[in-house]
């Protein structure tokens, strides 16, 4: 749909709004604190883990902005709490203080861990939406590999195409105490039909990335990213006239990239306050002569605004923009889960791309814990959410406009569970009249 200028402003507005207003702690209801709140003031002499078997207690202990020596504050023991409970690892986690000397106390850590058979099992995965159906394969992730909160992952995904994608990464966001990141993995695609425009068939790429911090602060961090991946890539498809092409084009090329990041979010599956900023540049240098090399820039801020403990309001605004000598099939594309909700998959296309979502978030089933045979702890929650979606992609200057932004509304439920951080079932519809379900796994943002 073509979005009228009102709601394309009002949208654009918020964004923008977003990206320079923050506010320091959001008007939370109260995390229990009823075994933390009397010692308030006082001098942490020690922090100390109870239950976790297959985790690593220091690996738990650096993602706390608490420290020994710290005086113990309310705002920084909430993001504590929250984002150790949002933890993959973890069906629950209490927290409580007990009494030293006068002025100090010992913080104690409790943690119920969840069954390794569920958050480390091969588990099938099945993915749809309108226009292209079915997605479907199979993947093993272990997000705390050798109980470090390392990543590991492995998935083979087929689609109704017979489009083929094999993925491998491991990443760790710390190396020792240091809050370096470090990650690296290779991905294979490959295309089962002719397109029906010159499109990639086939690729493989393996990449390395590292992020160097620039602050010590959990709850503040920021960093600067480099990477560098190596591509090699197969395309093809058809002509204008709709004749196929015999002779396939193949390229090999490297691409480093620079870029930093700064997030100050309570918890990365479900923050309720904070932000993230990124920013990055990504060079790509062909071997061969054909083409000379060409670049894609990429901004990306979230903004998350808590009004209770239930309730949240959730901003995204992704900016992509190319140039160089890039070549003509590197399209990018609006429509589907991950930017136009209520249109198909990749409906529109050109190639700079700048796309907004205004979410609001409601928790209406908090964390419950279930005691099942052989898996022992199992534990789900539940949100509603209502969305705006408005985009624009275009190929020069001249198709940037109001006129050209597209947009979408709807509803979804998200259910976070440990065989799944989040699996997301939303609606979207247009008002041209088309409406989209879809069913996707993982955070969108």
């Amino acid at each position: 749909m073509v979005v009228g200028r009102p709601c394309a402003v009002a949208c654009l507005i918020i964004i923008l709004l977003s990206c320079v207003s923050s506010p320091l702690e959001a008007e939370l209801a109260p995390i229990d604190e009823a075994k933390i709140s009397w010692a308030y003031g006082m001098v942490v002499d020690s922090v100390t883990v109870k239950g976790n078997k297959n985790t690593k207690t220091y690996a738990i202990l650096r993602e706390m902005e608490t420290q020994p020596g710290d005086l113990l504050d309310p705002t920084t023991i909430r993001r504590d709490i929250r984002f150790v409970s949002d933890m993959t690892p973890f069906a629950s986690v209490e927290m409580r203080a007990d009494s030293l000397a006068p002025g100090h106390c010992a913080l104690r850590i409790d943690v119920r861990e969840r069954s390794g058979i569920l958050i480390r099992a091969v588990l099938p995965q099945v993915k749809y939406d309108f226009e292209s159906g079915f997605t479907y394969g199979i993947r093993w992730n272990d997000q705390s590999f050798r109980g470090r909160l390392q990543d590991l992952s492995v998935s083979y995904m087929r689609n109704e195409q017979d489009d083929d994608a094999v993925n491998v990464g491991w990443s760790t966001p710390w190396v020792g105490w240091k809050h370096i990141s470090v990650g690296t993995g290779a991905a294979y695609f490959n295309r089962g039909d002719v397109p029906p425009e010159i499109s990639v068939l086939e690729r493989f790429d393996v990449s390395g990335y590292v992020g160097i911090p620039l602050t010590e602060s959990r709850i503040t961090f920021s960093q600067l990213l480099f990477s560098m991946s190596f591509d090699k890539s197969r395309t093809g498809g058809q002509e204008a006239d709709g004749q196929t092409v015999e002779t396939e084009e193949k390229e090999v090329s490297v691409s480093p990239l620079v870029g930093c990041r700064f997030d100050s979010r309570d918890s990365s599956l479900r923050p309720t306050t904070g932000r993230v900023f990124g920013a990055s540049v990504r060079a790509t240098y062909p071997f061969d002569d054909s083409r000379n090399v060409y670049y894609r820039f990429v901004n990306e801020v979230r903004q998350f605004v808590g009004f209770d403990e239930k309730s949240v309001l959730a901003l995204l605004s992704h900016f992509d923009y190319q140039f160089g000598d890039f070549p003509g099939y590197s399209y990018l594309r609006l429509g589907g889960s991950e930017s136009l909700r209520g249109h198909p998959a990749s409906r529109f296309k050109g190639y700079h791309r700048w796309y907004q979502t205004v979410e609001w978030r409601y928790q209406f089933l908090p964390r419950t814990v279930f005691s099942l045979p052989i898996v022992h702890e199992f534990d789900i929650r539940m949100g509603l959410v209502t969305f705006v979606d408005t985009g624009i992609v275009w190929y020069g200057s001249d198709d940037f406009g109001l006129d050209n932004f597209h947009g979408t509304g709807g509803v979804g439920l998200n259910i976070f569970s440990p065989i799944q951080d989040v699996l997301r079932l939303e609606f979207g519809f247009n008002l041209h009249g088309d409406h989209r379900f879809h069913a996707d796994t993982g955070i969108r943002f």
